[in-house]
Protein backbone atom coordinates (compact mmCIF):
# COMPACT_ATOMS: atom_id res chain seq x y z
CA UNK A 1 0.00 0.00 0.00
CA UNK A 2 2.12 2.91 -1.20
CA UNK A 3 1.21 6.35 0.06
CA UNK A 4 2.45 9.03 -2.33
CA UNK A 5 2.84 12.71 -1.46
CA UNK A 6 3.44 15.11 -4.33
CA UNK A 7 4.61 18.61 -3.45
CA UNK A 8 4.75 21.05 -6.35
CA UNK A 9 5.33 24.72 -6.97
CA UNK A 10 3.28 27.19 -8.99
CA UNK A 11 5.24 26.55 -12.19
CA UNK A 12 3.56 23.16 -12.72
CA UNK A 13 0.33 23.27 -14.72
CA UNK A 14 -2.79 21.52 -13.35
CA UNK A 15 -3.09 19.49 -16.57
CA UNK A 16 0.43 18.13 -15.98
CA UNK A 17 -0.42 17.33 -12.36
CA UNK A 18 -3.51 15.40 -13.46
CA UNK A 19 -1.39 13.41 -15.91
CA UNK A 20 1.13 12.76 -13.13
CA UNK A 21 -1.71 11.41 -10.97
CA UNK A 22 -2.74 9.09 -13.78
CA UNK A 23 0.80 7.76 -14.29
CA UNK A 24 1.93 7.37 -10.70
CA UNK A 25 -0.02 4.21 -9.79
CA UNK A 26 1.56 2.13 -12.57
CA UNK A 27 5.01 3.72 -12.25
CA UNK A 28 5.18 3.30 -8.47
CA UNK A 29 3.64 -0.16 -8.69
CA UNK A 30 6.43 -1.22 -11.03
CA UNK A 31 9.09 0.43 -8.89
CA UNK A 32 8.07 -1.16 -5.58
CA UNK A 33 7.14 -4.60 -6.91
CA UNK A 34 8.81 -7.39 -4.94
CA UNK A 35 8.25 -11.07 -4.10
CA UNK A 36 7.24 -10.26 -0.52
CA UNK A 37 4.43 -7.98 -1.72
CA UNK A 38 3.33 -9.28 -5.13
CA UNK A 39 0.83 -7.53 -7.36
CA UNK A 40 -2.51 -9.33 -7.27
CA UNK A 41 -4.05 -7.96 -10.44
CA UNK A 42 -5.91 -4.75 -11.21
CA UNK A 43 -5.74 -2.04 -8.58
CA UNK A 44 -8.34 -2.17 -5.87
CA UNK A 45 -9.54 0.65 -3.59
CA UNK A 46 -6.81 1.35 -1.04
CA UNK A 47 -3.98 -0.11 -3.12
CA UNK A 48 -2.44 3.31 -3.61
CA UNK A 49 -3.13 6.77 -2.20
CA UNK A 50 -1.81 9.94 -3.83
CA UNK A 51 -1.95 13.36 -2.20
CA UNK A 52 -1.03 16.62 -3.91
CA UNK A 53 0.12 19.70 -2.01
CA UNK A 54 1.23 23.03 -3.43
CA UNK A 55 4.27 24.61 -1.81
CA UNK A 56 3.55 27.44 0.57
CA UNK A 57 5.52 30.70 0.55
CA UNK A 58 7.24 29.43 3.71
CA UNK A 59 8.54 26.21 2.14
CA UNK A 60 12.26 26.12 1.40
CA UNK A 61 13.73 24.24 -1.55
CA UNK A 62 14.58 24.68 -5.20
CA UNK A 63 12.88 21.62 -6.70
CA UNK A 64 9.71 22.16 -8.70
CA UNK A 65 8.23 18.77 -7.76
CA UNK A 66 9.07 16.37 -4.93
CA UNK A 67 7.49 12.92 -4.90
CA UNK A 68 7.65 10.97 -1.65
CA UNK A 69 6.70 7.30 -1.84
CA UNK A 70 6.04 5.63 1.51
CA UNK A 71 5.78 1.85 1.40
CA UNK A 72 6.49 -1.17 3.53
CA UNK A 73 10.06 -2.25 4.11
CA UNK A 74 10.94 -5.60 2.55
CA UNK A 75 14.38 -7.09 1.96
CA UNK A 76 14.10 -7.00 -1.84
CA UNK A 77 13.15 -3.31 -1.78
CA UNK A 78 16.10 -2.43 0.44
CA UNK A 79 18.62 -4.20 -1.78
CA UNK A 80 18.05 -1.90 -4.73
CA UNK A 81 16.22 1.14 -3.43
CA UNK A 82 18.28 3.56 -5.53
CA UNK A 83 17.35 1.70 -8.74
CA UNK A 84 13.70 1.86 -7.73
CA UNK A 85 13.89 5.59 -7.02
CA UNK A 86 15.68 6.23 -10.31
CA UNK A 87 13.03 4.20 -12.15
CA UNK A 88 10.26 6.47 -10.85
CA UNK A 89 12.23 9.59 -11.79
CA UNK A 90 13.07 8.25 -15.25
CA UNK A 91 9.53 7.08 -16.04
CA UNK A 92 8.21 10.57 -15.24
CA UNK A 93 10.94 12.46 -17.11
CA UNK A 94 8.75 13.03 -20.19
CA UNK A 95 6.36 15.19 -18.21
CA UNK A 96 7.19 18.91 -18.05
CA UNK A 97 7.71 18.90 -14.28
CA UNK A 98 10.89 20.97 -14.12
CA UNK A 99 13.38 19.88 -11.50
CA UNK A 100 12.06 16.78 -9.78
CA UNK A 101 13.14 14.81 -6.72
CA UNK A 102 11.95 11.36 -5.69
CA UNK A 103 12.24 10.06 -2.14
CA UNK A 104 11.47 6.39 -1.44
CA UNK A 105 10.71 5.78 2.23
CA UNK A 106 10.74 2.14 3.32
CA UNK A 107 9.46 1.47 6.81
CA UNK A 108 7.77 -1.14 8.91
CA UNK A 109 4.09 -0.64 9.27
CA UNK A 110 0.62 -2.08 9.03
CA UNK A 111 -2.42 -1.04 7.00
CA UNK A 112 -6.11 -1.49 7.69
CA UNK A 113 -9.14 -0.12 5.90
CA UNK A 114 -12.88 -0.70 5.76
Amino acid sequence: MPLIDVTYDGSVDEKVLRRLGELLPAVVGEAVECPEDPSTGPEQPGDIEIRFRQKSPLDVGDLDVVIEVHTQLFEHRVRDKQRRTDLIRDRLSRLPLGQIGVWLVLSEGAWSQN
